[in-house]
């Protein structure tokens, strides 16, 4: 019973004397916060306390400082490397307009992080795009002349260099592509291939770019056409031929993708005829006139019709049916000059079975079968036989029987004046005299015996021939530079130099030569 008394005393003093814990007392936090005032107070009276409280500010600002840089720092790479990984991404998924914004904005940011990734996959961009120079800049700096930078740039630059070096390239051009081959990233890759293999076309190693073409053409089918040429230039004529099929069939391939792409179907028949298939080629131009009748078509007619005449000639084909086929070429392109130069060593040729030309030539005017072009190939050889009165009445049958062989005689007569072994200037002047009986009128006949008297240093017949075509003639140009030679030489400076200025101004405008024979 006892027990129980004394714990209820105890529990009566518990309760009468019970104290809050300080801890749970507005009293202790107050204390709490006043302490650094107190504290600051009562010690302000010593220096070194007040120096180190001053400091403090300063102090803290040192250490704050490079750490919000850092972090700073640490947010714009991973902005730049969310840019990159975006932009990567657009790419991949061909959104290439997207691509490049996110790449200019990582290149604009400079952050070292990805700033060559970034600048190598943008000059990916720029090369895919077509933009050459620009992708050029870019792998430069990734991969300069002169010294060893990135390997894949080293490597996109010697494609980017390959693609425009040919054996006339400036020699220091063709070092750079060798300078980046060499430090490029090693690998049998087509690209790469295709690229050394252009390397060693400059350098005229035909066996070395063979090689390299080889590794390359199956995925670069376009190459099989220059180890065609390749190989008939080293003799190998079977492994020309099966290249030459190959391209043939890449190139009907690309004709059937771009039916009115010029070029594509030009190349095509031209590696027809190479391959004999003459009658292919034929077609494929025809096609290509129907398709587009402002094309380069009469060009490559005439040049396909000059191989049938090739062809024939080795098959004791009758003469008439040879000048047949140089008729339809001159109908073609009257300016076609291997249609002319054949036409010309009709003069010089001998015939089978010893039967003189002239008699050959006869019989086919006889005939009349071909009678105009064959009176133009007897005024050729009544000519070099010095019958002049013979070679002009041939030439002056010939455009009687046909208009348009004025044009003929002109384009002939331009040849034979610029024949650089042994020009003939007086049959030459024969030829044109009779075009510009037929048209006294015409520019580009004009201009023919205008040039041809001033190769014979006449300079006052040259004179009133140049100045009477030099309206209407395409090539002003070379009408100036005649010109002012003329006058110089008669003593005229001041017109002499008006002519040389104009010739100057002219300079950067081309235009074919009118009436030279291609």
């Amino acid at each position: 019973m006892s027990r129980y008394k004394d714990l209820w005393r105890e529990w009566k003093a518990y309760v009468r004397h019970f104290r809050i814990p300080q801890v749970l007392t507005l009293d202790f936090y107050w204390k709490i916060v006043v302490f650094p005032v107190h504290w600051f107070v009562q010690n302000w009276q010593y220096q070194r306390l007040r120096d180190l409280l001053l400091g403090l500010p300063a102090l803290v600002g040192i250490i704050l400082i490079p750490v919000c840089f850092v972090n700073f720092q640490a947010q714009e790479n991973s902005l730049s490397a969310t840019y990159f990984g975006e932009a990567r991404g657009a790419l991949a998924r061909q959104k290439y307009a997207l691509g490049e914004l996110l790449l200019t904005r990582v290149l604009h940011r400079g952050k070292d992080l990805v700033l060559n990734e970034a600048r190598f996959l943008m000059a990916g961009l720029m090369e895919e795009t077509d933009r050459k120079e620009r992708a050029t800049e870019l792998f430069r700096m990734l991969a300069p002349d002169d010294s060893l930078g990135n390997p894949a740039a080293h490597q996109r630059m010697a494609i980017l260099l390959a693609n425009t070096i040919t054996p006339q390239s400036d020699p220091l051009e063709i070092k750079r592509l060798r300078w980046h081959l060499a430090s490029a990233k090693k690998d049998e890759s087509p690209e790469l291939s295709m690229a050394w293999g252009r390397y060693a076309l400059a350098m005229q190693d035909l066996k070395a770019a063979q090689t390299y073409f080889q590794k390359a053409a199956d995925n670069f089918p376009e190459l099989w056409q220059i180890l065609g040429a390749i190989e008939t230039q080293t003799g190998q004529i079977s492994t020309a031929v099966t290249s030459y099929t190959k391209s043939a069939v890449y190139l009907q391939k690309q004709l059937d993708d771009a039916p009115n792409d010029d070029k594509i179907r030009i190349n095509y028949a031209e590696i027809l005829i190479k391959l004999g298939r003459l009658d292919e080629a034929r077609v494929a131009l025809e096609q290509g006139r129907i398709e587009n009748p402002d094309g380069a078509w009469a060009w490559h007619l005439a040049s396909l019709t000059v191989n049938y005449h090739d062809i024939q000639s080795t098959q004791n084909t009758p003469l008439s049916v040879l000048l047949a086929y140089l008729d339809r070429a001159l109908k073609y392109e009257p300016n076609h000059g291997p249609a002319l130069n054949r036409l010309m060593a009709y003069a010089t040729a001998s015939v089978d079975g010893n039967i003189e030309l002239r008699t050959v030539l006869a019989r086919v005017i006889a005939e009349g079968e071909q009678p105009a072009l064959a009176h133009l190939a007897m005024g050729n050889l009544c000519w070099i036989e010095a019958d002049q009165k013979g070679a002009l009445f041939h030439f002056e049958s010939a455009i009687a029987i046909r208009d348009d062989y004025v044009v003929v005689l002109n384009n002939l007569a331009w040849i034979i004046s610029h024949q650089a072994d042994q020009p003939d200037f007086e049959r030459a002047l024969a030829l044109v005299n009779v075009a510009l009986e037929k048209q006294p009128n015409n520019f580009s006949f004009l201009d023919t015996r205008g040039t041809i008297l001033f190769l014979q240093k006449n300079w006052a017949a040259a004179l009133t021939d140049l100045e009477k075509a030099m309206s209407g003639v395409r090539d002003k140009n070379a009408v100036h530079e005649k010109l002012a030679v003329i006058y110089h030489e008669l003593g005229m400076q001041e017109i002499s130099d008006q002519h040389t200025m104009l010739s100057k101004e002219l300079k950067n405008k081309t235009a074919p030569m009118i009436p030279q024979a291609r």
